[in-house]
Order: C-alpha cells, then sequence, then structure tokens
C-alpha cells in the first residue's frame, strides 16, 4: 500500500468528516498532550462535560483516543484521562478506504451484472432492479410516478472512477 503523509489539515479533514465536525476543538486540544481528564477538556474547549463525553467516547469507539480511569479520593468517583492517539488515524484512514473500495466493487459488480436492469423514479423518488419494479407494478412507492428503465452506463462509468481515485490513494 502506498504511504501517504498525513499533515495536520488531512487529518482534521478526515476526522471531520468521518467522526463529525464537533470532535474536532477536543482532538485539538489533546494533541500532543497526554492523560488530561475529561474536566479539564471540557473546561478548555468550553464545553459541558458530557457533551465532551460524548465526543471522547465517540473517538475511542474508532481507536482515536485513549483513557485509564482513576478515583479521586475525594469525592470518591472515577475521572478519566484521555490521551489522543494520532498514530491511529492513518490505520482508520486506511481501514475505511478499504471498506469502501469493497462497497464500490460489489455495487460495480451488481451494476455490471444486471446492466440496464434497473428502473428509477423520474423524481429520483427511488431506484430498484427489475423484481422491485416487477413488485410495485413499475410505479414509484413514494409518489407514484411510473419507474423508467435506468441506463448503467453512467452509474458503471461512476462507480470505476472512484474505484480508481481510492486505490490511486491506497
Amino acid at each position: 500500500m502506498k504511504q501517504i503523509r498525513l499533515t495536520e489539515k488531512k487529518m482534521y479533514e478526515f476526522i471531520g468528516q468521518n467522526v463529525g465536525e464537533e470532535v474536532l476543538p477536543v482532538i485539538k486540544f489533546l494533541k500532543n498532550k497526554k492523560n488530561i481528564s475529561e474536566f479539564k477538556i471540557a473546561e478548555k474547549t468550553k464545553t459541558e462535560v458530557n457533551a465532551v463525553r460524548n465526543v471522547l467516547y465517540r473517538l475511542q469507539n474508532y481507536n482515536l483516543v485513549s483513557y485509564y480511569r482513576k478515583k479521586d479520593r475525594e469525592k470518591g468517583w472515577y475521572i478519566s484521562y484521555w490521551t489522543f492517539n494520532k498514530k491511529k488515524v492513518k490505520e482508520l484512514i486506511d481501514r475505511l478506504k478499504k471498506e469502501s473500495l469493497e462497497r464500490y466493487r460489489e455495487r460495480l459488480n451488481d451494476e455490471q451484472s444486471n446492466m440496464n436492469a434497473f428502473f428509477i423514479c423520474p423524481k429520483a423518488c427511488t431506484r430498484v432492479d427489475f423484481h422491485g419494479a416487477v413488485e410495485r407494478d413499475f410505479k414509484c412507492s413514494e409518489c407514484g410516478s411510473i419507474l423508467q428503465q435506468h441506463e448503467s452506463e453512467r452509474t458503471i462509468a461512476f462507480l470505476k472512477e472512484k474505484i480508481r481515485e481510492i486505490e490511486a490513494t491506497a
């Protein structure tokens, strides 16, 4: 696989697109820091603690942060200390590219196997295969318009181009 240079701009753009823009202030604050309490993160990002926890758990689902818990001796509750795992961003990019590539290849195979056997609503409400069109009496289930046969060439060309783009960066 071709190694890509991950600039800060690319990293933030990728995380924003795939995890959500609202996580970026937390990521920017945690960058180059280790074991920062969720309360300090909330204070420095001027965000409610519960919202910060929500963001941190979402980031954890993508393995972009790690944490450890420690019991506060005075108050008796647990406090989590968080660290941003920048190295995991490249792994996530690679994994999501592979998944995306697989989906595009499956869809391309489906399109090529069923050439021109898809039907679309003229108002673009729905697109179904031949069997779906028969089940609906060739009428759109959303608006009632007559379904029209959809030419697959443009869709196939689009899918091939998306596959080429991903493979060029993979």
